[in-house]
């Protein structure tokens, strides 16, 4: 069982965005007063307006070197929990690499998290699985399972499917909703349906009726578009730790059928997948160019004045 990846695309494609937004608005305002103020060749840039200079540009720099990290860190891949072997695997960092977690030892919880961005504010329940030492019960290992659900039944719920997907029989159980990989372009719009909306959208990929879906669904893809498509990009191009011995074994048998159900697409659905659901599009489109407004206002507040502050005078 291959749980969905965490938030971390997200934040990522977020550090990736503001990181090239502010660095050329850095580097901008430098450019308007080495072209139209001359300060190369005034008698005071040194030392004075070379330190001056020299910190916006070490801001500047220190926003590219943020975008850039974002990019080049290695990708945690999913948490896997193996049937076979009852254990959990999670890659943690490259110090400790691949940590296991016993199933039939770990402890299931719900942890609060609570995230903000540009787009307010919101509280999840997570599911987690912890490794406790028995001698001193010490926590040894944290292992969050899935993404922030604003249900708080959630964790719990998930628990008692996987429970049951280990100890009971697998074909009694519900049919999971289907997910398009990360790594499959074509379907990025679909992810962003998923990721950033829930059940305001239904498995047709259109919003729920109502005043309060529409709304959400329009703030929350304007503002988060490119910060989401960003992540999701990053996500395909990070590099990844190799994937545990153990785990490439179970990967490599096909899914017995004793395994969960995964419903089935939708017309719609298929067609989302492949990149050619015509509504889906547009939606996108729409919130997308809002977007990007969105993002060059943020790069034009401080990048673009300096230009004019010649001119003005």
């Amino acid at each position: 069982m291959t749980f969905s990846p965490a938030t971390e695309a997200s934040s990522r494609g977020f550090a990736f965005i503001l990181g090239l937004v502010f660095g050329c608005a850095s580097l901008s305002m430098i450019l308007s007063r080495v072209v139209l103020g001359g300060i190369l060749s005034r008698a005071d840039f040194w030392p004075y307006l070379a330190a001056a200079y020299g910190v916006v540009l070490l801001i500047g720099g220190a926003f590219f070197v943020w975008s850039i990290a974002a990019v080049r860190r290695t990708a945690p891949p999913p948490v896997v929990l193996s049937r076979r072997l009852r254990k959990f695997f999670c890659w943690i960092d490259k110090k400790s690499g691949w940590v296991t977690v016993d199933y039939d030892a770990a402890q299931p919880v719900s942890l609060v998290s609570r995230s903000y961005s540009l787009a307010g504010a919101a509280t999840g329940y997570v599911l987690a699985v912890i490794d406790i030492d028995s001698s001193d019960h010490r926590i040894r290992s944290c292992v969050p399972l899935a993404q922030p659900n604003r249900d708080n039944r959630a964790p719990e719920m998930i628990w008692e499917f996987i429970r049951h997907y280990m100890d009971g029989d697998p074909k009694t159980l519900p049919p999971v909703d289907p997910l398009p990989s990360i790594d499959d372009a074509a379907a990025d719009y679909v992810l962003l349906d998923r990721r950033l909306y829930g059940g305001l959208v239904d498995n047709q990929h259109r919003i729920k009726p109502g005043a309060f879906p529409v709304i959400y669904v329009s703030v929350v893809g304007a503002i988060m578009y490119w910060f989401e498509r960003a992540g999701l990009w990053i996500w395909r191009r990070a590099p990844r730790p190799d994937w545990p011995s153990d785990i490439l074994a179970d990967m490599s048998v096909r899914s017995p059928e004793s395994s969960f159900r995964t419903r089935g697409l939708t017309a719609a659905e298929r067609l989302a997948y492949d990149g050619n659901l015509d509504y889906l599009n547009r939606r996108w489109l729409l919130l997308g160019s809002i977007s990007t407004v969105l993002v060059f206002m943020m790069f034009a507040v401080i990048g673009i004045p300096p230009w004019f502050y010649y001119f003005s005078g």
